[in-house]
């Protein structure tokens, strides 16, 4: 089991280039791949795309690229409008603050977009050849660091579903006496609504129970639900991602605890249900981390 949260980051040298590689994932419905890279790089975006989804199957991964050229390229262009247009910004601020110092050049030099690298197709080719490992080993210990996280969300998960079963066992006893609590009941009621000294039928009593209890039997909610218990266990060691899964019976467990509290005549079984309705939330909750 993997959590869907997670991050890493992997600097490193590889020929003339220098690297440094980020990747971030959050919590989403489904994969939600972004790329932070630079722009000589946008051709290789469907392949890093492609890469991600070798090591991510859900969530919102942002992967941050940065380049540092060990070797100045060979072809570098200024966007002159641009730096005229900055150099004109800073004079104002200058002069709008009374500042002492002029603008400078190092001043200039910290816009990047300032720059533009007119890259071959080969050099382009050759950065991301370099890039690729950096890549793949970012991306595997984030993998590393989600189930590290998945691991700890397993527990808790775990953790909930055994309260989960203590309450089950619990409505489960008190269904086996509902007859008993029925009859008597139902005989209170008779007496004080039938004058003294009537009886009444035995069969016509079993009859009356028997229709009550067709109405108020649990046991086949009961049943799915712990199959449904069962199943989110089993789902704890699958190697596929299981979030959906997850949160899908979990929305079955809720299903059958509401049925459960539509037939409860006992303040105690509708109790334990509220009780296990609360768990279930707690667990539906920790899911929507799930891979």
């Amino acid at each position: 089991m993997k959590s869907m949260t997670g991050y890493s980051r992997v600097e490193a040298m590889r020929g003339s280039y220098q690297f440094r590689v980020e990747a971030k994932s959050l919590n989403s419905k489904t994969l939600n791949v972004i790329l932070q890279i630079p722009g000589f790089l946008s051709s290789k975006e469907l392949e890093l795309n492609s890469l991600v989804e070798e090591y991510v199957k859900r969530g919102r991964v942002t992967v941050r690229v940065n380049v540092k050229f060990l070797e100045p390229p060979k072809l570098v262009e200024i966007d002159k409008n641009a730096l005229t247009s900055y150099h004109a910004l800073l004079e104002n601020v200058v002069t709008t603050l009374s500042l002492p110092e002029p603008v400078k050049l190092s001043d200039l030099l910290n816009f990047r977009e300032l720059f533009r690298f007119d890259l071959s197709d080969e050099e382009i080719e050759s950065i991301w050849q370099s890039l690729v490992p950096v890549l793949r080993e970012a991306l595997e210990r984030l993998v590393q660091e989600r189930m590290k996280e998945g691991e700890r969300l397993r527990k808790d998960l775990q953790n909930i579903l055994e309260n989960l079963k203590v309450k089950v066992d619990g409505i489960e006893r008190l269904a086996g006496e509902l007859n008993k609590v029925y009859r008597e009941r139902l005989r209170d009621e008779l007496r004080r609504l039938l004058p003294d000294g009537v009886e009444v039928k035995e069969d016509v009593l079993e009859n009356h129970l028997a229709a009550i209890a067709v109405r108020a039997d649990i046991r086949e909610e009961l049943v799915r639900l712990r199959s449904h218990i069962e199943r989110a266990f089993e789902l704890f060691n699958a190697e596929e991602p299981v979030g959906t899964h997850l949160d899908f019976v979990s929305q079955e467990m809720l299903r059958e605890l509401n049925t459960i509290l539509s037939k409860s005549i006992l303040k105690e079984i509708s109790e334990l249900a509220l009780d296990g309705k609360v768990l279930v939330a707690q667990f539906r909750e920790q899911v929507q981390n799930v891979e």
